[in-house]
């Protein structure tokens, strides 16, 4: 298994392969959100200041403050050195091309038709860019997803967005491009969603999914069909009661679903915070303080850590 960093409230921990526990890294005291580059691993804390993993393994801060807004999202692109994403409430993406030191306002996106009703459940009801997804076969193109508001493509770094919606639910949690260019996965607040034909349409699929409000999301390098999606009972209003969440995999590209047991538990009172993939398949899973792993592609699983401070991100 390849080396795993989990972000905490406690700050980052790194997991490498052979060692019994995670250990912690001298870094961000806190981190909320991880994202790897083709420069290396980023890192933005709880008090939002960037961070980013340096040629020698050490950390050092980036920018102090980013953005003054609450930060929802935090991505880099795989394929372009040094473009990163921040999505932030009220609902706006910015946008740097130097790894973080200057960061442009894609003020585009209040321009998209019907923003003014995009929405979210608790009041003051204001939305915000849940996911970002750097664009896999357009260079410099990029997905949004907003909570509650869709899902939208830029091919122009966020100077023009198209609506992709037509079927889709629009409290969007997760928007995911498959390699290829046509497919779509999607996790809701009324379920998981694929599109076949890169965002023109989509369809909600239910097959073997028995809980409702889909969050966490992950697809295996290896296997593209190969999908772990991570679901509740209902959403986090009801979670202080328990989130009886589970954990779900399918192998064919999300047509079918089964709810991965093989170690895990039946349910997880905490919801999963985050799913992660490596690219010899070995899966990692996080709820609360609680780290899972699996080296066999999903099938059976074993606890690595527990009574972790809450683990907020995972990158490998």
């Amino acid at each position: 298994m390849a080396p795993l960093y989990l972000g905490t409230d406690a700050g980052l921990l790194q997991l490498a392969p052979g060692e019994p526990q995670p250990r912690r890294i001298d870094g961000p005291p806190s981190v909320a959100f991880l994202a790897r580059g083709p420069a290396g691993l980023y890192a933005l804390s709880g008090d939002r200041a960037l961070w980013r993993q340096a040629e020698d393994g050490g950390w050092r801060e980036v920018h102090p403050r980013p953005v003054d807004e609450e930060v929802w999202s935090f991505a880099a692109d795989p394929r372009l050195p040094g473009r990163l994403y921040l999505g932030v409430a009220p609902a706006l993406l910015y946008r740097s091309d130097d790894g973080g030191q200057q960061w442009l306002a894609c003020e585009s996106i209040r321009r998209i038709p019907g923003y003014e009703r995009w929405t979210f459940p608790p009041p003051p009801h204001i939305p915000h860019i849940r996911s970002i997804a750097p664009d896999p076969e357009t260079l410099g193109g990029v997905y949004i997803g907003a909570e509650e508001g869709g899902v939208y493509r830029s091919t122009d770094g966020g100077e023009t967005w198209a609506s992709l919606n037509q079927g889709l639910y629009w409290d969007l949690h997760t928007i995911t491009p498959a390699p290829g260019g046509r497919r779509l996965y999607a996790t809701t607040g009324a379920g998981f969603h694929r599109s076949d034909d890169g965002g023109q349409s989509w369809q909600r699929i239910t097959a073997g999914i028995d809980r409702g409000y889909t969050v966490s999301f992950a697809l295996s390098p290896r296997q593209p069909d190969r999908l772990f999606l991570a679901a509740a009972a209902g959403p986090p209003p009801s979670w202080w009661r328990g989130a009886n969440a589970a954990l779900y995999r399918s192998d064919d590209g999300g047509s079918r679903w089964t709810q991965v047991r093989g170690g895990l538990p039946d349910h997880f009172d905490q919801m999963v915070s985050a799913l992660a993939v490596d690219a010899a398949d070995g899966v990692y899973l996080a709820a609360g303080g609680e780290l899972y792993g699996s080296e066999d592609g999903g099938a059976t699983w074993r606890l690595l850590a527990s009574e972790l401070p809450t683990i907020r991100a995972l990158a490998v």
